[in-house]
């Protein structure tokens, strides 16, 4: 069951047929509110895919929770550290509950995963500067209640990427912008990352950097990650009972709320 039918859904589709899986209905929450709660609760469907405005996915896997589905959702799974606590106590007593971080699939990723060393210092740039059009800014996504702001919306996949390679930061400091682009710095253990999320780039020059050590790290040149067909694998795992579960989300959403939580006071945390 897919509950949501947005720009994304295609690549969940696609992704569905390709482990070999069907998909018995679709939702569109835009067009009826909560029809989709009656359709749960009267779905056939195993697996529940949330693709939703940002605001209802964690109130749509605690609903497919208690229905015994087993939930993917997509990043993020939550826009509060609360809300992500709430279903770690699901998870605690068995709830299947996943997140599509699909960066983590990707090559490059897993070879960084085995190679970093703790012992070893890290200098980290990172710049995701997209291009974003008037239509982003006047739906859910430029709306921060609904979407949890850019760092939720756009900088989910990094900022889980960073703590997935490195553990949480120490510090986060210099942290400035507004509600289209933010940059500061983190630092860690081993690392010095300096960030920026932006949707306001020139559409003819956007980019996605992650540079290690001088080294740059090409995720993806496409104008979103959805574009890389890492879903497969997202599903892959799904259907062998894997995926990132509420408690490794956790992180990355204490970190963004930490970069808001400064960006607010203008000091070092």
């Amino acid at each position: 069951m897919l509950i949501g039918s947005g720009f994304i859904m295609p690549r969940h589709a696609d992704a569905i047929h390709s482990v070999g899986g069907k998909i018995l209905e679709i939702v569109n929450t835009a067009h009826y509110g909560h029809e989709w709660e009656r359709k749960l609760i009267q779905s056939r469907a195993h697996y529940v895919s949330i693709l939703t405005p940002n605001h209802l996915h964690a109130e749509i896997a605690a609903r497919a929770i208690f229905e015994n589905k087993t939930v993917l959702s997509e990043k993020p799974l939550g826009i509060s550290s609360q809300e992500i606590a709430r279903l770690i106590d699901e998870e605690k007593k068995g709830a299947r509950i996943f997140t599509v971080l699909q960066l983590r699939h990707h090559p490059l990723v897993k070879k960084l995963k085995q190679q970093i060393d703790l012992a070893r210092e890290y200098e980290v740039t990172l710049d995701i500067s997209v291009y974003r059009d008037a239509a982003y800014y006047s739906g859910w996504k430029g709306n921060a209640a609904q979407s949890g702001g850019i760092l939720f919306n756009l900088g989910s996949h990094y900022f889980d990427l960073i703590t997935y390679l490195f553990g949480m930061p120490e510090k986060v400091t210099s942290v400035e912008g507004d509600e289209k682009t933010m940059q500061g710095i983190l630092e860690g253990k081993n690392f010095h990352c300096d960030w920026r999320i932006s949707t306001d780039a020139p559409r003819d020059d956007q980019k996605r950097i992650f540079r290690l050590n001088g080294h740059n790290c090409n995720f993806s040149s496409k104008d979103n990650l959805s574009y890389e067909n890492l879903h497969y694998y997202v599903y892959k795992d799904l259907i062998e009972g894997k995926g990132a579960l509420p408690s490794e989300v956790l992180p990355s959403t204490f970190l963004i709320e930490s970069i808001y939580d400064a960006f607010k006071k203008r000091r070092t945390i």
